[in-house]
């Protein structure tokens, strides 16, 4: 396209491509709020259906939040009930422990007893009770071998 030159050109064809231009220029105006508003339109239908959803994933991120809270708060009360589970278990170990020595002192005891006995002289105790009892079962009815 040439470029026209203005200063030779007549009032009514100046005032013809103006005419022009303004209509050249009201439609692309036109066509530029019609694209803002499109666009306008569009970003709105997208915050529409963005914010529900947004409103619900920070819902469920708050509830999950909650929920670990909940979960530490048991797993604490869980690992105190352990540590006192095991210290029950320390002192009854300790107590056993008490036991088994105690025990096994009075069996040492009882054994040391046993071995300190004289069998020879028992039995001759024995014998000589026997002597004494087989006269006296006779006395009173018994028999005797």
């Amino acid at each position: 396209m040439a470029k026209k030159n203005y200063a030779e050109m007549s009032d009514h064809d100046l005032m013809v491509d103006m005419l022009k231009a303004q209509e050249k220029d009201a439609k692309r105006g036109l066509l530029a709020a019609i694209t803002d508003f499109t666009i306008a339109g569009v970003f709105a239908v997208a915050l529409a259906i963005l914010i529900p959803v947004a409103l619900t994933s920070l819902q469920n991120i708050n509830n999950a939040v909650k929920d670990c809270t909940v979960m530490v708060q048991n797993a604490s009360v869980t690992i105190m009930q352990a540590q006192t589970t095991l210290e029950g278990i320390d002192s009854m170990t300790e107590s056993v422990n008490g036991v088994v020595t105690d025990n096994t002192d009075a069996v040492t005891e009882a054994l040391e007893e046993i071995n300190s006995i004289d069998i020879e002289t028992l039995n001759q105790a024995i014998s000589d009770l026997s002597s004494v009892v087989r006269p006296l079962a006779n006395l009173f009815g018994g028999r005797t071998n």
